[in-house]
């Protein structure tokens, strides 16, 4: 990894390949190498917002886009 934004990219691929699964916090941070605590902590500083948050209104967009 060359730092926190290829971490958070990861994760964040990972968050949407399996946004119409079941997600655990412990699988998204595995893919940014760091804990779920330090992920959540990183992730809300560099995106703005909690992981549910992000999780939330992506599912909310593909609900939309369906409509």
């Amino acid at each position: 990894m060359n730092g926190w934004a290829d971490g958070i990219q990861s994760a964040i691929q990972y968050i949407e390949d399996n946004l119409t699964e079941e997600i655990e916090i412990e699988d998204i941070a595995s893919k940014a190498y760091v804990s779920a605590f330090y992920f959540q902590k990183i992730f809300s500083v560099l995106c703005g917002l909690t992981v549910g948050e992000y999780i939330r209104n992506r599912r909310l967009t593909l609900a939309a886009e369906e409509l």
